[in-house]
C-alpha cells in the first residue's frame, strides 16, 4: 500500500546534507573504533550520526570493515555503505584482496595509511581528493600500540578531517579524550599531527558523474587457500612486522614452533624457518624465546 509519508522522507532527504563513509582495514588497526569516533565527533557538531561495524572472520589482521553515517536529518538505514562518499583505507595491502573502492562516488574522497607516493593509478579514474599520511609512523612515534601492534586510526582519522572540513577536530579531541581518559595525550599528538602532515591530491578523471567502477576485470587479487594453511589463504599481508630469526643465537629448541597458531614456523633438521607467505606477525614467537634469537622489524612500506 502507497503511503504517502515514505514520499514526504524522499523528498526530505534530497533537502539536507548527508554524507556516507565507508573504512576499510585490517583486524586490530582499530577501524570499529576509528567509525564510532567519527560519528561521535559528528553528532557532536549537531548532526545525526550512526556507525555500523562488519566483521568476517574476527581475528587480528583479517579484513574488517566499518561504515558511518552523518546526516543533517535523522537516519533511518541500518543497511551496509555500498555508494560511499569517501573511503578511509587503513592499509593499502587490504587492496589486494577487497575492491575497496567499489560505488566510491565521484566528488567525493579517500584517505589513506601509506609510506609510498601517491599513485594516481591506484583511484578510481574519477574526481577525488586523497589525503595520504603515514599512519604506521606517526603511530609508533606517539606510541600508539595494542598487544604490541601500531594502531593507525587516530593518525587516519587526523588525514581524513582535513579532506572533510563538516566535523571540527576539537570536537574528535573531546571524544578521544571521553574515549581513552589517562592516555587520550599521545592521541591527541597523533591526531594533530596527522592533520598537519597529510598529503592532498587532486585527482581529476575522467568519468565526472555518477559511481565510480572497478577499472578493470580480475584487478583483486584474491588468494588461494593452501592444505594445511587456514581457510584465510595467502594471509602473509596481514602483517605490520615481522619475526626475523637470528640462527647464532637459536638453539632449535622448537618452543616458537610449538606455539606458533598458524603453523607458519617450519621445522628443519638443524633449525627452524618462517613461512612468510601465511605468517600473520603476531609475533608470539618473539615473545616465547628463551634466547631472544627472535627479534621483529617493520614490514609495510605500502
Amino acid at each position: 500500500m502507497f503511503d504517502c509519508y515514505d514520499l514526504l522522507d524522499e523528498v526530505q532527504l534530497h533537502n539536507v546534507m548527508r554524507w556516507e563513509i565507508r573504512l576499510h582495514g585490517r583486524g586490530g588497526q582499530g577501524i570499529v573504533t576509528a567509525s564510532k569516533i567519527l560519528a561521535e565527533a559528528a553528532f557532536a557538531e549537531g548532526y545525526h550520526s550512526q556507525s555500523i561495524p562488519f566483521f568476517g572472520a574476527e581475528r587480528r589482521g583479517s579484513p574488517v570493515m566499518a561504515f558511518t553515517r552523518i546526516s543533517e536529518d535523522e537516519v533511518r538505514e541500518r543497511s551496509q555503505i555500498y555508494t560511499p562518499d569517501y573511503v578511509l583505507i587503513f592499509d593499502p595491502l587490504v587492496m589486494k584482496t577487497v575492491d575497496v573502492f567499489h560505488g566510491l562516488k565521484s566528488g567525493g574522497g579517500v584517505a589513506i595509511s601509506s609510506s609510498s607516493e601517491i599513485d594516481e593509478k591506484l583511484f578510481p579514474d574519477i574526481n577525488l581528493t586523497v589525503a595520504k599520511v603515514d599512519g604506521v609512523e606517526i603511530a609508533i612515534k606517539n606510541n600508539l600500540f595494542v598487544a604490541g601492534n601500531p594502531v593507525v586510526n587516530i593518525p587516519l582519522i587526523g588525514a581524513f578531517l582535513k579532506i572533510f572540513p563538516h566535523i571540527g577536530i576539537e570536537n574528535v579531541e573531546k571524544v578521544i579524550v571521553n574515549r581513552f581518559k589517562k592516555s587520550h595525550e599521545d592521541s591527541i599528538r597523533a591526531l594533530h599531527s596527522a592533520y598537519d602532515n597529510a598529503e592532498i591530491l587532486e585527482i581529476r578523471g575522467v568519468k565526472r558523474n555518477g559511481v565510480g567502477e572497478k577499472k578493470k576485470a580480475g584487478e583483486v587479487w584474491i588468494p588461494v587457500s593452501k592444505p594445511g594453511k587456514g581457510a584465510g589463504g595467502i594471509t602473509g599481508y596481514w602483517r605490520d612486522f615481522r619475526p626475523v630469526i637470528d640462527h647464532d643465537r637459536c638453539t632449535n629448541c622448537l618452543n616458537c614452533w610449538i606455539y606458533c597458531p598458524e603453523g607458519s614456523i617450519k621445522r628443519k633438521k638443524d633449525s627452524v624457518e618462517i613461512d612468510y607467505t601465511f605468517c600473520k606477525g603476531c609475533l608470539v614467537c618473539l615473545e616465547v624465546c628463551h634466547r631472544k634469537a627472535i627479534t621483529s622489524e617493520r614490514e609495510v612500506f605500502a
